[in-house]
C-alpha cells in the first residue's frame, strides 16, 4: 500500500472537531482495497476418456432408473412393467423425443420411469411430478442447462439430443390412472 492510501484510511470517519465521527458528508474519498485473488492453476486438467456421460441426478428423492438403453432400445429388467400406451398421454412431448410416450412402473406401482431428452451428450434431463389426482399423474420433462463451454472436467460432448432416464416417486400406486407427460423443448 502506498503512504497516501494509508493516510487516507487513517482519516476516514474523523472530523475537525477532535476526531469524533459525524454523519456529515466530507470531501474525503473512501478507499476500498481490492479483494485478494488467488493465482489460477496453470496445471491443465486432463480430459476424461468417458464421452457422453450424463451428469448426476439433481433430484436425490427420485428412485434409481431401472430401465436402460442398449443399441437404442429399452432394456427392461424383471419386476418393471411398461404402462399401456392407452394409459399415457404424450401429446405435449415433442415428436423428436426418442422413446416418446414409453413409461414404466416399478416399486409396486409407486414409481415411474420414462426418458427425457438432454440437449447434448453431456447434458442432463429431469422429471418433476407436477400433479397427482385420482384420475391422472402429471410429469414435466425438461432438459437441464449446460454451462457455456462444456463441463468443468474438460470432456468432449456431442451436440445431439440424447435420451436420459428420469424417474418420479408417486404418493399412491399408479393403478389405472393416466400418465400425462408435459414439457420438453
Amino acid at each position: 500500500m502506498t503512504a497516501a492510501t494509508l493516510i487516507g484510511l487513517a482519516g476516514c470517519g474523523q472530523s475537525d472537531d477532535g476526531g469524533q465521527a459525524t454523519d456529515q458528508p466530507t470531501d474525503q474519498t473512501s478507499v476500498e482495497s481490492a479483494p485478494a485473488t488467488t493465482e489460477p492453476s496453470l496445471t491443465p486438467t486432463p480430459p476424461s476418456t468417458k464421452l457422453d456421460e450424463p451428469p448426476p441426478s439433481t433430484n436425490p428423492a427420485a428412485p434409481a432408473p431401472p430401465v436402460s438403453i442398449e443399441n437404442q432400445e429399452p432394456v427392461v429388467p424383471p419386476g418393471v412393467t411398461q404402462v399401456p400406451a392407452a394409459q399415457v398421454d404424450a401429446s405435449a412431448v415433442p415428436e423428436y423425443y426418442d422413446h416418446r410416450g414409453l413409461v414404466w412402473s416399478f416399486d409396486d406401482g409407486r414409481a415411474l420411469q420414462t426418458f427425457a431428452m438432454a440437449t447434448s451428450g453431456c447434458g442432463g434431463a429431469e422429471a418433476s411430478l407436477t400433479g397427482e389426482t385420482e384420475t391422472e399423474v402429471r410429469i414435466e420433462l425438461r432438459p437441464l442447462d449446460q454451462p457455456q463451454g462444456g463441463p468443468a472436467d474438460g470432456r468432449m460432448c456431442t451436440t445431439v439430443m440424447t435420451p436420459r432416464p428420469v424417474t418420479v416417486a408417486l404418493d399412491a400406486p399408479l393403478g389405472d390412472r393416466t400418465v400425462v407427460l408435459d414439457g420438453g423443448r
